[in-house]
């Protein structure tokens, strides 16, 4: 008999999903990943998607792990990891295909590929879209508004040094350290907590008043605040 293979790879619908041979230990299953992502590098391609895995329950170390093996070894921008809620899973992606429609390449603005780690600190004088994460102990700042393709954890400062501003900022998952738009600030009371596991609603955060507005994700809210 032949023996199982650790993971078997399928597509669905703006993502990819991972099959785990519930048998197989950790290990055989990121020797395997590494291998499969490794050879079909060209294959996959340099898409944003989401990635469900099944098999297996993993804990949010191993999760991380696994998005190292696809982020280090393919051009993949894994923006999500979806869970068995269908219904959620769908309002997510179509909020995700929502706002790709709007920054295509060629929009007025800055485009960072791949994740902010490390301590990293970026500034930019226009908006900035960022294609991965913004991990905790990570800075952004944009005198522009700043979408975040996948989980702010870190810091994000939008519209910065405009005392009245339009900016706003994106994010798919958002469970930032701090955040502003123009003079309004926000930093929580309590250190918030950070995974690659969607928790939460996309949300769109923006000044109204003087204040900041945190608001979930849907098309109309965007078209009216991407239109200011």
């Amino acid at each position: 008999m032949n023996k199982k293979m650790p993971v078997v790879i399928r597509s669905f619908k703006d993502g990819i999903k991972l099959m785990l041979d519930p048998e197989a230990t950790f290990q055989e299953i990121c020797e395997d990943l590494t291998k499969k992502f490794t050879d079909g590098r060209s294959f996959f391609g340099d898409a944003s998607v989401a990635l469900a895995i099944e098999g297996q329950n993993l804990t949010d170390e191993q999760e991380f792990e696994i998005l190292t093996i696809i982020r280090t070894t393919c051009n993949l921008n894994v923006i999500c990891i979806v869970c068995d809620d269908e219904i959620h899973n769908k309002h997510y992606l179509k909020a995700v295909k929502h706002i790709q429609d709007m920054v295509k390449p060629g929009d007025t603005g800055h485009f960072y590929r791949g994740s902010v780690t490390d301590g990293q600190k970026l500034s930019y004088d226009d908006g900035i879209v960022i294609l991965g994460d913004v991990n905790p102990g990570c800075v952004v700042k944009s005198s522009g508004s700043i979408i975040v393709l996948g989980g702010l954890y870190g810091e994000a400062y939008a519209g910065v040094d405009f005392d009245e501003t339009d900016a706003f900022v994106i994010a798919l998952e958002l469970s930032a350290e701090a955040i502003s738009v123009g003079p309004a600030k926000y930093v929580p009371d309590t250190k918030p907590k950070w995974g690659f596991r969607k928790k939460i609603a996309p949300k769109i955060v923006y000044m109204q008043n003087g204040e900041l507005v945190f608001d979930n994700l849907n098309k109309s809210v965007l078209e009216q605040v991407y239109a200011l």
